[in-house]
């Protein structure tokens, strides 16, 4: 929750009792503040609803993160953590002097396994791809505003791995975002605060075997 939502004590309460809790699992949600302000969009859809190519593409994207766990370390800062692992795939701010931005990963884990690792890349656009559809299906006006800030901004799509080759196609129709987190293993935080929450947040959640992705 952004700090931004400016709530009281008594919300913060609210968000972790269990008897305030709803059990919402089907259909279209939309939350709203007392004042009538979207706060979340919710929308489910169940795997016999999609066609066959819908259910292979979201079971690619699934072996696909779970592969990746390969050449990234988990976040290990996030103090609000109580169960699970979250990652990080896409580009980022760069720590190191004179350079702007650089790519998550692990060098250890990339180095021993380069040619997996560019393996791995040539899968992204089909990431890429699968996400910003599911975006544009949830709410497309809103896509076709993040993406006209991001292009404006000329910046990387967390599914392309060398930037100076692909940013002509930096322009593709479903590119929205220059990274990616995704959690494994029941991920699970404490209610919290965040200083630095985006002013939109977008998630997926399905069911996964953890032993095969």
């Amino acid at each position: 929750m952004p700090v931004s939502a400016n709530m009281t004590p008594s919300e913060i309460q609210r968000m972790v009792d269990v008897n305030q809790m709803k059990h919402i699992h089907f259909g279209h949600v939309e939350i709203l503040s007392s004042t009538g302000l979207l706060i979340s969009l919710v929308e489910f859809r169940s795997f016999t609803t999609m066609s066959e190519v819908e259910v292979n593409q979201w079971d690619e994207l699934s072996q696909f993160l779970f592969c990746e766990r390969k050449f990234t370390d988990p976040v290990a800062t996030n103090g609000a953590l109580l169960e699970g692992f979250m990652f990080t795939i896409g580009w980022r701010k760069c720590s190191t002097k004179n350079e702007k931005f650089g790519l998550y990963g692990s060098l250890g884990k990339i180095e021993n396994t380069k040619n997996e690792w560019w393996n791995q890349g040539e899968n992204l656009s089909l990431v890429g791809c699968i996400l910003g559809q599911s975006l544009r299906y949830v709410g497309d006006k809103l896509f076709q505003k993040i993406q006209t800030c991001y292009k404006s901004l000329g910046v990387p799509s967390f599914d392309q791995v060398n930037y100076e080759a692909n940013i002509s196609a930096n322009q593709s129709a479903f590119k929205f975002a220059s990274a990616l987190t995704f959690t494994l293993n029941g991920f699970k935080n404490s209610p919290h605060l965040d200083k630095d929450a985006s002013l939109y947040a977008l998630g997926w959640w399905f069911q996964a075997d953890k032993r095969t992705g």
